[in-house]
């Protein structure tokens, strides 16, 4: 009888050992990670910069808390300017970039929008602290108004001016932030047009004054962008988990971090 009881129990025990053995294989696929390259920005403080030698900055940090969200994935960031960052993702050596990127028309036949904005980028006329505000390009006629070149910014000027040959006279560019600022007091132009973030950034910086109207002439938000052969698995985990991110409130938090305000879409 021990003898019996003995090996029911070794019995017990290898039959175990295998169902342990059955369950880790199982737990262990479940649990695959797919490696996926992420562009973020590397030029544009405070959207993707270098801290030192780390990345940092309000793009890389949101693309970061997506990354932290989704277990069977794990990004490996490619940190470029602007152009690179769009080229990369249109040869697939990116699938996901993020970079203060806003909707339009060519971009949309080449990639794909995320569904969840993060960052607010209606354009408004800019003006210097002595100048009459102004809502729209009617209230600019024969001023001179800078764009920066291949912007959605631009991309609103040379429409109008299409549909109003000479309204105002526009100035094209690559400034810097202290060039914009300092073509707008010093009367070289006698507006600019950019989102609510960047002139509250340029007043705090520069404590100028700068103005905006009352109204946009262009509404328009950033989303992350995917390349056209992304899986659409992984894009829709990306969009929940920024939607997730979005409600529970982290977006506003590292908007205030690194924007020094919330500019998240209501």
């Amino acid at each position: 009888m021990q003898k019996k009881f003995k090996l029911i129990a070794l019995s017990t025990m290898f039959l175990g050992t295998i169902l342990v053995l059955a369950g880790c294989g199982s737990s262990s696929a479940d649990k695959k990670v797919t490696t996926v390259s992420v562009g973020v920005p590397n030029d544009g403080y405070p959207f993707g910069y270098m801290k030192g030698k780390k990345l940092d900055g309000y793009d890389v940090a949101v693309v970061k808390a997506v990354d932290k969200k989704l277990k069977n994935y794990q990004f490996k960031y490619q940190a470029s300017d602007f152009p690179t960052a769009l080229s990369n993702l249109g040869s697939n050596k990116v699938t996901l970039s993020a970079d203060e990127y806003e909707k339009n028309a060519e971009r949309q036949k080449k990639f794909l929008y995320s569904t969840v904005g993060y960052s607010v980028w209606d354009t408004y006329i800019v003006t210097p602290a002595k100048a009459k505000t102004a809502s729209s390009f009617a209230d600019m006629k024969g001023k001179k108004i800078y764009a920066q070149t291949s912007t959605n910014q631009a991309a609103a000027a040379q429409a109008y001016l299409k549909a109003h040959p000479g309204a105002f006279h526009a100035i094209y560019g690559n400034y810097t932030t202290e060039q914009i600022v300092q073509a707008l007091t010093s009367g070289q132009v006698d507006a600019t047009l950019a989102p609510k973030y960047q002139v509250d950034s340029w007043n705090r910086s520069f404590h100028k004054g700068l103005k905006i109207g009352s109204k946009p002439i262009h509404k328009s938000d950033a989303y992350l962008l995917f390349n056209k052969s992304a899986n659409k698995q992984f894009v829709s985990s990306v969009n929940k988990a920024m939607g997730e991110l979005k409600k529970d409130g982290t977006l506003v938090k590292l908007s205030n971090q690194y924007l020094k305000g919330d500019y998240v879409p209501k």
